[in-house]
Formats: structure tokens, sequence, C-alpha cells
């Protein structure tokens, strides 16, 4: 199957007769041949909007998109050679299994003997086998979400997009879809643009991830970078969980930056931001990476709350007049900590990311 490089230029989609609504802004996206990205971000962001415009479901107010160096952006959605999964699976239910994958070929008119052959390699390809003559109610969500997948790649499309696919399955069904969808695009080779607001979703299945937030891309990276090294508070916000602590720059070189926080200095290596003296920062750091102790080598800190989850401890620690949140892996019942309790908190240098406040 062959995969495509694609590219997103300066796309602007206004809606309403006076351009009250600008959903995508400036949006700037380059994927290669064989990547899976995913357009990550809260409800109204723009990410569903960008997808249908790459798909062809709407068209650009200004900007390019272009596929393999040829502009797209005009062409209706049966001229582009794509498929999309959608969120509601949108199968004929009149239809069987079988008819409801071949369909998109019987519109292009393929002869029948090839219908069959790359309708029963998709079936075949998505565990399908033997399930052709049944209807879509007489499926479980996970094989009406198969069929739905085979259905797009018997289409044989250069891109393959997805709309929130996995949103309608229980949890468990879920994160078993996450691993063969990404199996399968691994061993296809298929460059894939994937919209979803989970963000363990996106974490778990892209090979990079594009945040975005009112109409723009906020940050693009890997699941890592985007996790680890943040470009913005939204970002640092929005993906998994932070603490964000003021701080002051008391001096900066090339490999480190002097923070002071809490009445101490801490050094924090490989500053992202171009940060000088007495600049006011933000810290921010993850709740797993706070470390408990009653060494007393840390901040003085007190218990607010603790909530027991089975694998974890989540704490809140209030140090000074700013709380906190830490978590603790593998807790035991006799290092509990309890509302009150005193407790030596520190974060490792590394374990922080300065942001311009």
């Amino acid at each position: 199957m062959d995969s495509a490089s694609l590219v997103l230029k300066d796309i602007v989609k206004v809606f309403g007769s006076r351009g009250e609504v600008r959903a995508v802004d400036e949006l700037n996206l380059e994927i290669g041949p064989g990547e899976f990205v995913t357009l990550l971000g809260p409800s109204g962001c723009g990410k569903t909007t960008t997808l249908r415009l790459i798909a062809g479901f709407e068209f650009p107010t200004s900007g390019e998109i272009n596929l393999n160096g040829k502009p797209i952006g005009r062409l209706p959605p049966n001229k582009r050679p794509m498929a999309m999964v959608f969120q509601s699976y949108a199968l004929f239910p009149h239809m069987t299994v079988l008819g409801n994958i071949a369909y998109g070929l019987e519109i292009q008119k393929l002869n029948k003997q090839e219908i069959q052959a790359r309708a029963a390699k998709a079936m075949e390809l998505m565990g399908l086998e033997g399930m052709g003559d049944r209807k879509p109610h007489q499926l479980s969500g996970g094989q009406q979400q198969r069929v739905a997948l085979a259905r797009a790649l018997v289409m044989e499309p250069q891109v393959l997009l997805f709309d929130e696919p996995l949103s309608n399955l229980d949890a468990k069904l879920r994160e078993q879809m996450r691993l063969e969808i990404r199996s399968l695009q691994k061993r296809l080779g298929i460059t894939t643009v994937y919209v979803t607001h989970d963000q363990a979703e996106a974490m778990s299945l892209s090979d990079r991830i594009a945040v975005m937030n009112a109409g723009r891309i906020e940050q693009i990276g890997t699941p890592a970078e985007i996790y680890r090294r943040p470009a913005t508070v939204f970002v640092a916000d929005f993906i998994g969980r932070a603490n964000f602590i003021e701080g002051q720059v008391v001096e900066r070189d090339e490999a480190h930056v002097a923070v002071k926080v809490f009445g101490k200095t801490t050094s924090v290596p490989n500053p992202a931001a171009d940060l000088t003296p007495g600049q006011e920062v933000l810290l921010v750091v993850r709740p797993e990476a706070v470390r408990l102790s009653n060494s007393g080598d840390g901040f003085e800190g007190e218990v607010v709350h603790g909530v027991y989850l089975g694998a974890t401890m989540e704490y809140e620690i209030k140090i000074q007049d700013r709380t906190i949140a830490a978590v603790v892996y593998d807790p035991q019942e006799t290092d509990t900590l309890l509302p009150g309790d005193r407790v030596s908190v520190t974060f490792p240098g590394a374990a922080f990311h300065v942001l311009p406040k």
C-alpha cells in the first residue's frame, strides 16, 4: 500500500458569512510518508475541521494542501486517495459486512473478481473471516470498528484518516483497538492522521502529536517531547497533570539555569527558553517526579489530602502558600501519609521544565 507525504501550508478556515468563526488559523503541518500524526486538543480547537479539510469535506478559506507535492485543496473527497474511519462507524445497517466493505469498490465499478479479492484480503487483515454475511447489528462494537477500518483499507488509500474512532467503545476494548490500529499502521506503513481529545490514545498511537488550541498548533513533537518539554503552559496543562511553581531566574549559563523557588536556588539543566537573570518563570514539574521523604533535606511540606488508587497514591502537599500534587507508585500501607503529616519534598533538577511566566 503506497504512503504519501502531506503538507498543510498557512491553512485558514473561516465559517460564517462575515467570518465570525475562525476555526483554523494559519496552520502549518508537514507529515512524512508512513508517519502517524495525531491532532490532539480540547473540543472546539479546530482538530476535526483540519481533518475535514484534509479529507475534502471542507475547503480552506486560504492556504494550500499538498499531497506528494501536488495541490489537492480544491479536489472533492472522491478525487483524493484517502479514506476516513468515522466516530460513528457509518456502516449501512441493511448491508452485510461484505457489502459494507465492498461498497466503495462497487462505486468505482471495478470488476467483480477484483472486488471479491480485495474485500477478502481486507477482512482477513482485520480478523473478520467468516463474518461476511452478518449485518452490523449482529456485531459487537469492536467488530463494527473493524468493519469500518476494513472498508477504509480496501480502498488502498495513500492517507488514512481517523475521526475519534474509539470514543464509542468501553475502556478495555479501546485499549485493545489502539494496539491493533498501531500494529496495522506500522505493518502497512500507511500515512495516518488521527483526531482525538484523549491524551492516552494520542501518546500510545503516535509518531508525533500536534497539540491544537484555538485553531493553531501550539506544539508538535514526539509523545516524550510533548510530555517532558512542553512549549507552552497550555500544552503542559493539557497533557497529563502538571504542577506550575513560580520562580525567578538567578543566573544562566549554556547548560543550566539557576532558579529561586520557595526561597531556595535550584539548578535546572538544558532550559529551552531564552531566560535572563531576574526574569519571572514557571517551573513545570510532573506529580510523579516529586519525591517525598522524612529526610529533612528538601522543602518542608504538609499533607493536605491523599487518595489511594491501588497502583499509586496521590497526595496534595502544601509548601508555604502553594499546594502541589505528588504521586507515589506501589504505595505500601506502612508508608501511607495522613492529612497533617509533615513531609520533606524534593524536586530533582532534571524533573523541572522552565517556561517564561
